[in-house]
């Protein structure tokens, strides 16, 4: 008679091995989620893939050029999970990477947008309501149905993983494979494959989960791990020229948020919403264009030295910008924010943040309207010493819940778009509630050419300048944000105007006939620096007289 004796360590060991044999191979699994991710994950990709080919069809190599494209995206996809699929991290890897997916898709499907490095720098450097905004009824259902449950079958389903040199050569050959399958029908498609490649990378901005994976990389890389640089000044020789008034002069910058150029009456559009500069007399410049689609590029490059063409942000971050030379100089210099930050660009000067401030009628859980900048704004102004620069900039047009940027009174053109889902509005909807934004970003302006009116012994300036614009469905695009080089003119066509009081024009000798010319003439955010200077007669080999605007236009 034998005894068999079974220990609960040999138990438990055989019920792992039973379960391990039951388990889904890891490479299926790799490909089922590369699969779930190429084919529901990914329809704007096909989608932009589908036109972009479309103009090369019925020409020689047409169908090659088409294999050729898709095996470089499937064998990117398989390459990079490939990678990641290990044991013990592959399963919440591949979790995360769905979760990541499914968000860039639903923003791809829905609004249109592209994650390129400036959007992917927003996501990580906006605020939390700002962030909140962007969070909507559709976009959590999205997530849980497409994103959340599909991640929560990976980590629950049992995997099965070979011996570690079985699955290092299991591993071995599928990466082989996928870069053949990139590499091989490209070097057949030969030049019409470079030439797609160049015109079209775009579509890689679209491509999940490559975009956000890329777009975070290169972020990090250039803003976060990038060597800190100490600061520089620049324009150090700067001084005021010396007055002979005796006036004090005073210039409030209005940075703006959205706005473009095509939704403002001075522009020529149809609807009136630029009645108060309108009334006031302002010089609007109408061909005015931005440095970036996005206010973390717009903002440090309009008060760079540098022009659109050569800036760079972390060269920029470490430099002194208009707001410093100015302030070197002598002028009393004050920022007051009620979007999403100054983007390091008020960091050495004085500023106030009223983004969570507390106004009666003004403020509420989802932050302030921007008549919460004008408050105390005589009293700013009176305490100020001349000559000051009293920089506000604005909450503005920020979408995609333009509904709650203006107050009940503002909701003049409707219907509007009452919901931050913008996309599911018709577009005459979003354009009635963007264009209220408009109209009271214009009632903003006025108050502030009120306040320097109703003090005529001061030479006063008003000017406003927008930091981007803003995609309304044109093109079945969608807020901002896109590659400059390649985003609607919505996105990069913006309003800039001023104001001068009669003192302001008399002292300096500014010929309004000259402005009228100079009005529609080419302008850019270039401009901002040398017109901030020339406003304060600052003497430094930094000012460009051909870069600001009142410069030819001086007695």
């Amino acid at each position: 008679m034998s005894i068999h004796t079974h220990s609960p360590a040999l138990s438990a060991g055989r019920s792992r091995m039973r379960a391990a044999r039951r388990g889904v191979p890891a490479w299926a699994l790799g490909a089922i989620v590369a699969l779930y991710m190429l084919t529901v994950l990914n329809r704007e990709l096909w989608t932009q893939v589908h036109d972009a080919l479309a103009a090369s069809r019925g020409t020689p190599g047409f169908w090659l050029l088409s294999v050729t494209v898709c095996c470089r995206l499937v064998g990117n996809l398989v390459l990079t999970l490939a990678l990641v699929t290990w044991p013990r991290i592959g399963k919440p890897i591949l979790a995360l990477l769905i979760l990541v997916a499914t968000a860039s898709a639903y923003y791809a499907d829905a609004f249109g947008v592209h994650l390129n490095e400036e959007v992917i720098q927003s996501i990580f450097e906006t605020q939390r309501a700002e962030a909140l905004a962007l969070v909507t009824f559709g976009s959590v259902g999205w997530m849980l149905a497409f994103g959340v449950l599909p991640a929560v079958l990976v980590l629950l389903v049992p995997v099965r993983f070979p011996p570690m040199w079985r699955s290092l050569g299991q591993r071995a050959a599928i990466v082989l494979g996928a870069a053949l399958l990139m590499v091989v029908p490209s070097m057949l498609a030969g030049r019409n494959y470079v030439y797609f490649e160049r015109n079209h990378r775009a579509l890689y901005e679209v491509f999940n989960p490559y975009a956000a994976l890329s777009g975070t990389f290169h972020y990090l890389q250039r803003d976060v791990f990038r060597p800190k640089r100490s600061m520089t000044p620049i324009g150090t020789d700067a001084t005021l020229a010396p007055t002979t008034s005796g006036r004090k002069r005073v210039v409030v910058l209005v940075v703006g948020e959205t706005a473009r150029a095509e939704n403002q009456s001075l522009q020529g559009y149809g609807r009136e919403t630029n009645p108060e500069m309108k009334r006031a007399g302002a010089i609007y410049f109408s061909d005015t264009w931005s440095c970036g689609t996005a206010t973390t590029i717009s903002v440090p490059c309009m008060f760079s030295d540098m022009t659109r063409a050569k800036f760079d942000k972390p060269v920029a971050k470490s430099h002194w910008n208009a707001l410093d030379v100015l302030q070197h100089a002598g002028v009393d210099v004050f920022w007051r924010d009620n979007d999403e930050g100054c983007k390091d660009v008020c960091a050495r000067v004085p500023n106030d943040d009223l983004t969570n401030a507390r106004v009666a009628g003004l403020c509420d859980a989802e932050g302030c309207f921007d008549d919460v900048l004008l408050t105390d704004l005589p009293e700013r102004l009176a305490r100020m010493r001349s000559p000051a620069l009293l920089v506000l900039h604005l909450k503005g047009s920020h979408g995609p819940d333009y509904f709650q940027r203006y107050p009940a009174a503002f909701n003049v053109f409707g219907p509007g778009c009452d919901t931050g889902e913008v996309q599911t509005c018709t577009y005459a909807q979003a354009v009635a509630s963007y264009d209220n934004t408009i109209l009271y970003t214009d009632h903003i302006l006025g108050r502030v050419v009120d306040t320097l009116k109703a003090v005529p012994d001061v030479d006063s300036a008003m000017m406003y300048l927008s930091d981007h614009g803003e995609s309304l469905g044109e093109h079945d695009i969608y807020l901002h944000g896109a590659d400059w080089d390649t985003a609607p003119s919505q996105q990069k066509h913006v309003p800039m105007l001023m104001w001068l009081s009669p003192g302001w024009v008399r002292d300096s000798g500014v010929r309004l006939d000259c402005m009228e010319r100079r009005r529609t003439q080419p302008a850019s955010q270039d401009n901002l620096f040398h017109t901030l200077l020339g406003f304060f007669d600052v003497r430094t080999t930094l000012y460009k007289p051909d870069l600001d605007l009142l410069a030819g236009c001086r007695a």
